[in-house]
């Protein structure tokens, strides 16, 4: 008994640790507004396409319109996500890179940021220690 208790709960641990769902990505679809309305569409009827696919949500506002795409998965990148077909209206279809101005992915794009910001704050200690050591070296 005293061995099958934490033999137990090291099992839970473990597969704990195996079933956890990776996040997936997210992609930011921009869209230029003149060219949503020369094919006579929006960002509402692009959604609809992809809303069988991912987890959507369409913005529109004062500046250009975009689509944030959740992907439950890692397995794709922005190069396939433009791949994908879409209807644009009633009669056209095309590829998602075709109609949006551009795709950015956010997870990439967060790590980039990520690491430019560790980058610029190690400069920044290394500068504040070489004042520091200027500043403690006594005056002739």
């Amino acid at each position: 008994m005293k061995k099958a208790l934490p033999i137990i709960i090291l099992c839970f641990l473990t597969f704990s640790g195996f079933s956890k769902i990776p996040d997936g990505k997210t992609f930011l679809l921009i869209f230029d507004k003149s060219e949503l309305k020369a094919n006579k569409t929006s960002t509402d009827y692009i959604e609809l396409s992809l809303l069988n696919l991912f987890s959507t949500k369409a913005f529109n506002g004062n500046s250009d319109a975009a689509i944030l795409v959740k992907i439950p998965y890692h397995g794709i990148d922005k190069c396939q996500l433009g791949d994908l077909v879409v209807r644009v209206n009633s009669t056209k279809v095309t590829t998602l890179s075709e109609i949006a101005v551009q795709i950015i992915d956010l997870d990439e794009s967060k790590s980039t940021y990520s690491t430019l910001l560790a980058s610029y704050e190690d400069r920044m200690l290394k500068t504040k220690k070489a004042n520091k050591s200027i500043k403690a070296l006594p005056a002739p």
